[in-house]
């Protein structure tokens, strides 16, 4: 028979849900991703991650603005 020395010790359910709750929160994560599609126009996708769905939805607005202006669309050829 093993020895109890030896043997792994197992965490707990509570042990788990307390080390879980009381760790640093992870930072949200953005990107920005630009792509040209088969008319060669610019293609853009905003993503934002905050805790704030009003001030991620405040910067993604400014982002895609500033983006959008920067890369405007070939309307050569277009009809009207």
């Amino acid at each position: 028979m093993a020895n109890d020395d030896e043997s792994p010790r197992r965490v707990t359910v509570s042990q788990l849900a307390l080390q879980l709750a009381s760790r640093a929160p992870a930072n949200p994560t953005s990107s920005v991703e630009l792509s040209l599609n088969a008319k060669g126009d610019v293609q853009v996708k905003v993503d934002v991650q905050d805790r704030d769905p009003d001030a991620a939805a405040a910067k993604a607005r400014e982002l895609f603005d500033v983006l959008y202006a920067a890369y405007p669309r070939d309307t050569k050829g277009e009809k009207p």
